[in-house]
């Protein structure tokens, strides 16, 4: 079965279509087929009779030159014959029904042969002196034009369907836009101009999405603005005590002082990045390669702990709003270097599909509490490091602008020993 509507759609018009005529094909040629021969036949039966019936009466040759002429049909006489033992019996509609027709005119012996000859059918019948022969055309028999009728059919039923598949592609139209603009909306994409069109039910669906399009962006652009306001609001007092503490005598206090200070614009900021989630950035084509060769170049001080395999082609490049991408990367890696002493990093593509798998050696994350990990502001401390700090909103960034891009973000138990995350992204997110 399809999957589309247009293709499923198309189904369930030339199924049943398909099905009638082949019905209606088959029980008006089989009826008309045998009406038209029955007819025929009976009309070739009394020509043939009547010609027996007058062999007496009229010069043979005279019998035969007007039975030639005005009949199509050539009658010999063949002498001291009769109709041979095993000859065989009627297989066929015209012998059976030619046959039926001569049994109710003759008491003779006759034997009918239709297939022998490509375009004639022979008829002979015993006489006390010997066999007559008579060879007419199958067109005599039964009807030959039956097929300009199938022609006819087919082309009508063609031109009927040409016309249905129109008009079906007209109504399937406004439902593949409004598909299309909730995956582009989904994805975060600037949507094209949607306009209700085609049939009342699909119009209601595509002015209820607008107004749902309507409502999502403005309560996003509501809790950004306060977001924003909240974390600017915050920044300004922190940042008066953070020069406060840097005029203080240069003590431990006064250091972790000012690290819990600076720890908290850190906080902000990262919330900040979580209501702001992805931004409406244009999707570009960029290589993945690069992408993490540069995340993992600017963590300088934990250079040495990753390890980067590129299993990937340059071949394809992939389509991704680049500034989301390289937050979600990172902050997997930066996650994976805070908890592990080791780290790898893979890149897998194949032509439909891109892989990143990111590894360490940390404690890991118990498996019952995978869902846990990836809701924002958990950071399960038992299992992780208490002593590191962080906001809790890592993994769940990195899932939105996965799951925005098209993509499934996967934890596991990695075989290092700690924790592993696969982000799996179609190549093209635009389809």
């Amino acid at each position: 079965m399809p999957e589309g509507l247009y293709s499923r759609s198309l189904l369930i018009i030339i199924v049943p279509i398909v099905l009638l005529q082949g019905i209606l094909t088959f029980v008006f040629l089989d009826r008309h087929w045998q009406l038209v021969t029955r007819k025929l036949s009976s009309a070739v039966a009394s020509e043939i009779v009547s010609f027996l019936d007058i062999k007496d009466t009229i010069d043979f040759s005279k019998i035969k030159e007007v039975s030639k002429n005005y009949y199509n049909m050539n009658i010999t006489f063949i002498p001291n014959q009769k109709i041979k033992d095993d000859a065989p019996k009627p297989l066929n509609l015209v012998e059976n029904t030619l046959g039926e027709e001569l049994s109710m005119r003759l008491e003779s012996n006759f034997w009918i042969d239709a297939h022998t000859l490509e375009k004639q059918v022979i008829v002979q019948i015993e006489n006390g002196e010997g066999l007559y022969q008579f060879l007419l055309p199958r067109r005599n028999v039964y009807a030959t034009n039956s097929h300009i009728f199938l022609v006819w059919m087919v082309i009508s039923s063609l031109l009927l369907l040409s016309v249905a598949i129109m008009f079906m592609r007209q109504q399937i139209k406004p439902i593949e836009k409004l598909s299309k603009a909730a995956h582009q909306f989904g994805l975060g994409m600037k949507t094209e101009d949607l306009k209700p069109s085609g049939a009342a039910e699909v119009r209601r669906a595509a002015e209820a999405y607008l107004k749902m399009q309507e409502r999502i962006e403005r309560f996003m652009e509501q809790r950004t603005l306060m977001l924003a306001g909240v974390s600017h609001d915050l920044r300004t007092p922190l940042t008066r005590l953070k020069l406060q503490i840097e005029m203080l005598p240069n003590d431990s206090n006064n250091n972790e002082l000012l690290n819990d200070v600076n720890e908290m614009q850190k906080m902000l900021e990262t919330y900040l990045d979580f209501a702001q989630g992805v931004t409406s950035e244009d999707i570009r084509k960029v290589q993945l390669k690069g992408i993490v060769e540069e995340i993992i170049n600017i963590k300088k001080d934990d250079t040495e702990k990753i390890i980067f395999h590129n299993n990937s082609s340059d071949e394809f490049p992939f389509e991704c709003k680049l500034i989301a991408m390289k937050r979600c990367i990172s902050n997997l890696i930066n996650n994976a270097c805070a908890y592990g002493n080791k780290v790898v990093v893979t890149l897998n593509n194949s032509e439909n599909l891109i892989q990143i798998l990111i590894e360490d050696d940390g404690p890991g994350i118990n498996e019952k509490d995978y869902e846990q990990a990836t809701k924002p502001f958990q950071r399960l401390d038992l299992a992780r490091n208490q002593n590191i700090s962080g906001s809790g909103l890592g993994l769940s960034i990195s899932q939105d602008i996965t799951n925005n891009h098209g993509g499934q973000m996967k934890l596991s138990k990695s075989h290092l020993g700690g924790l592993k995350v696969s982000l799996e992204f179609p190549r093209n997110i635009v389809n």
